[in-house]
This record gives C-alpha cells, structure tokens and sequence, in this order.
C-alpha cells in the first residue's frame, strides 16, 4: 500500500468514477483503475461495487474510507512540516568565526545585515583557527570568518580587514621608545603568545627561526587580554596583530611597528557562491558591498 493508491481511491469516491477521477488526477483511467485494484487485493477486500452505472462504495469500502481520509490528512500535514523546516533551514545561515568578531567590526557587519533583512536568522558560532575551515568543508556552516593565510584554496573569499604584526612590549621596557623593531632583535626576549589552537603560534615561531633563532616562549593563552595584562606586568613581550591590540586599549603597553611587513587579511569565506541558498547569495553580496564601499 503506498499514497498514491489512498488519494485515487479518495478521489474516485468524491468524483464518482474513473473517468473523471483520472481527469482530476491528470492521469489515465486504466492507471486509476490498476492502482484501485492492487489496494483491493492488498487489503482483501472489494471497496466499489462496479455492476451499476455509477459505481458505489461497498460496505467494506464505507470502513476503509475514514481511515483513508484520516491517513491522507496526515500524509499533507507531513509534507507541510518538512516543506516549513526546508524553508525555514534556507532561511537560517550559520556563520563561524575565529574569536576576533568586535576587533575587526564583524559584529557589526551581521548586526547591519540582520537589521536590513530580520527574516533571515544567523547562527553565529565561534571557532577556533584550527577547526573551523575544515567546518565549512564538511558543510557544517555557511560562512566562516578566518585569516586568509590559513584558507584552503578552493574556497572563495572575500577580504575584510588587513592588519600588520607588531611587537607588544611593556611600557618600560627599552623596545616602547623606539619607532620600529626587527623580529631579530626578539632572540633573548620571553615571548607571549597566543596558543597554538590559533594557529597564531605556528606561524610567530616559523618567523623567528626564518630569522635564525628558536624563540623563547613562556606562555601561551586563548585570550589576548591575558597577554596584553601579562606584558603590562612585565612578564614578557608578544607579537600580535597591530589593529586587535589596539582595539582592547590596553593602558600597559607599548605597540611597536614590526620592520618587516607581516601582512594577515581577515576574510569571509563559503565553499562555492553558486550553491548558496539565496538567503546565502543575499549575505555574500552584502558584504560584498559593503568591503567595496569601505
């Protein structure tokens, strides 16, 4: 027994024959009267009694129509469920992003955007360099915001903000008079630095030993508050992004130009533009419009 073979028989009853029952089906009869007929055999019984002009419900039919009625009410409901919770989820985007959301005005982008269209809900989440390109990979979200050095390349990306490393020093320390510092001249400092889950630490500890010398790291941490306190308690120093330490406004700190231009551009990116929802589309070219303004 399967749908089809109810709504014929459902519709042979209110039509009051084949004929025009396969008219309202946009089928032909033969294959109205063939799906009746293997419902009768599936069920063992006869449900129209077919000697008469104008075919009527058997007895049996009468039994059967109830539950028929009953079965395709709720056969409709549940295509209505599902086709509201696929409308729904194309109305939903799910955007991932490393931990710089209000350094960067990410914030602010989604904020804008989920003002110009409030149908549309985001999903915002926030990940870890380490995790989150392999989570727009494996379709786990729509969007993510990541640094573009670690993107894979298969992606499309839009680029949001660049920003420079710079040294982080105490404000006593000898590096905070000076207008520029060489990565090199770091060699015998105790450095701070963001943890590797960031991906942050990887690269600062490549740039040193590009320079010839295996930094000395005494701490690493998920949160640059943390850093930026324990440099200003002349714990060390650190090298970070120039734009995300200034934003935090530390009072402790000295944030000195690095000679050497290490270039980092947060960018949006999605798997293929072409296969967005269009609320999807919608987001990409908003933002888009707004990275081309500004």
């Amino acid at each position: 027994m399967d749908i089809q073979q109810i709504q014929y028989f459902l519709e042979v009853v209110r039509s009051g024959n084949f004929s025009t029952a396969a008219e309202n089906l946009y089928t032909t009869q033969s294959s109205v009267s063939k799906n009746i007929k293997s419902l009768e055999k599936e069920l063992n019984i006869q449900l129209f009694d077919r000697s008469k002009r104008q075919i009527q419900l058997t007895e049996a039919g009468k039994l059967v129509l109830k539950d028929a009625r009953s079965i395709v009410q709720s056969y409709e409901k549940l295509i209505h469920t599902v086709s509201s919770y696929q409308l729904q989820k194309e109305d939903t985007l799910t955007i991932a992003s490393i931990p710089v959301m209000a350094q960067y005005d990410i914030t602010g982008l989604l904020a804008d955007f989920q003002t110009a269209h409030p149908n549309i809900k985001l999903q915002i989440e926030e990940s870890e360099t380490t995790h989150i390109c392999s989570r727009l990979k494996n379709h786990e979200c729509d969007f993510i915001f990541t640094r573009k050095e670690y993107l894979d390349a298969s992606c499309q990306s839009l680029d949001f903000y660049d920003d420079r490393l710079a040294a982080v020093v105490p404000l006593s320390h000898p590096f905070s008079k000076k207008k520029q510092i060489s990565v090199s001249e770091l060699r015998n400092e105790n450095l701070l630095l963001l943890s590797k889950s960031t991906l942050h630490y990887d690269k600062i500890t490549e740039i040193c030993r590009q320079r010839g010398f295996e930094p000395r790291v005494v701490y690493t941490g998920t949160h640059m508050d943390n850093i930026l306190d324990l440099i200003s308690k002349n714990h060390g120093i650190s090298l970070l992004m120039q734009h995300a330490v200034e934003y935090l406004h530390h009072p402790g700190v000295a944030i000195i130009p690095l000679k050497e231009d290490f270039i980092s551009a947060i960018t949006l990116a999605c798997n293929d533009y072409r296969q967005l929802s269009p609320a999807g589309k919608l987001f990409w070219d908003y933002a888009k419009s707004k990275i081309t303004a500004d």
